[in-house]
């Protein structure tokens, strides 16, 4: 077996990534459309690129043009910041170290959904959540498991002692009942806990009910619709609803199958669970499969050692009110500030600048991060809605 080693990937500022070893300084790190999904890692003061796949960590240095590989079964991305905020975000099983100079860690867990029955089950149930704040020491390890949709796994920081439970999965019952649904999975051991909804009941061997959706930041997950008892005259149904998601990073139910021709023989097709933790919707009568359950997923937040200034001895931009309502207010700002503001997994959803006259009514509640840009430096800073 090969030695497990870090791998270190050094930008033009002198700033060095040991990977996995959890440093994760001066880059931005998120998933790309491509055959593994692999997450890549763009670096705004050089042009290093760190990419992980779930057997290999490759890293290319332009000083140099070395590339370096090292075993690595996880599979992640990281939200860098140099000024206020560093995230590290596990979509599978893995390992995290703490970093130098990090006390205290904010965690944040969706548990994975149930998968949907099939011939006219119920709904998978939506995987539950827990977010907490911990006191750990530098170069500690935690081991975090994620679970996968239809697993039963629950997503865990190992030692900690918070855990978001996983959604179980849809079954049949005997007609004429509606039932199967799964029951929800629940968050333990975070000073916020929710239950994941249960997934909708199905009609057996005619249709499906709709997947429950995870917890979330917000609330409890939304429990899936049941499906309807079929009379000999009523095949054209489209399943038991889908349940809502509590708020990001939580995502909702799939809905359960049913038909769209009055002779029951043509499937309205059930729908996966949306990531991360919504239950799967339960498959028809005539052999359409439950749909499969969102995965589970793991942010570990932390404040980095540093803070970004406009100028020498000039103090960061920081939030007037945190969580805002439509508008983001920025004490310390000078005017010349681009920013991008992202969603809990990386996704850019608004780029400009004069960012206090832009209206963000249309975000959802939940959790967002604002990187600010200005004279070559950057920061990112937490927004809550």
């Amino acid at each position: 077996m090969r030695r497990r080693r870090s791998v270190k990937c050094k930008a033009l500022n002198g700033f060095v990534v040991d990977f996995p070893k959890g440093a994760f300084d001066d880059l931005f790190m998120r998933p790309y459309s491509g055959a593994s999904n692999t997450p890549r890692c763009f670096s705004t003061h050089g042009s290093c690129v760190v990419s992980a796949s779930r057997s290999t960590v490759r890293s290319l240095g332009t000083r140099n043009n070395t590339t370096h590989e090292t075993p690595f079964a996880l599979s992640f991305f990281a939200l860098w910041s140099s000024s206020l905020l560093a995230q590290a975000i596990f979509t599978s099983s893995g390992v995290f170290v703490v970093p130098a100079g990090v006390d205290t860690i904010g965690i944040e867990l969706v548990g994975a959904g149930g998968n949907g029955g099939t011939n006219g089950a119920g709904g998978g149930g939506g995987g539950g959540y827990a977010r907490g704040s911990f006191v750990v020491s530098p170069g500690t390890s935690y081991s975090i498991v994620v679970g996968t949709g239809g697993s039963g796994l629950a997503t865990i920081v190992g030692g900690l002692g918070i855990l978001a439970g996983a959604g179980d999965n849809g079954t049949s019952v005997s007609n004429p009942n509606i039932g199967g649904g799964g029951a929800g999975g629940a968050g333990l051991g975070g000073q916020v806990s929710r239950t994941g909804g249960a997934g909708g009941g199905g009609y057996y061997t005619y249709f499906g009910g709709g997947g429950g959706g995870a917890a979330g930041a917000t609330s409890n997950g939304g429990v899936g619709g049941n499906t309807i008892v079929w009379n000999g005259n009523n095949c054209l149904t489209p399943g038991g609803s889908a349940g809502v998601a509590g708020g990001a990073p939580a995502g909702p139910g799939g809905k359960g199958a049913g038909f769209t021709d009055p002779n029951c023989t043509v499937t309205d097709p059930e729908g996966n669970g949306v990531a991360y933790g919504g239950g799967g919707g339960g498959g028809n009568g005539i052999g359409s499969p439950g749909g499969v359950g969102g995965g589970g997923i793991c942010i570990i937040s932390w404040n980095s050692a540093s803070a970004i200034g406009n100028a020498p001895g000039q103090p960061a931009p920081v939030l007037i009110s945190n969580p805002i309502v439509d508008r983001i207010g920025l004490r310390n700002a000078t005017g010349t500030e681009r920013y991008e503001l992202l969603d809990a997994v990386g996704k850019v959803l608004w780029a400009g600048s004069r960012i206090q006259e832009q209206d963000f009514t249309f975000l959802q509640a939940g959790t967002y991060f604002l990187r600010v840009f200005d004279n070559g430096a950057q920061g990112t800073i937490k927004v809550l809605k």
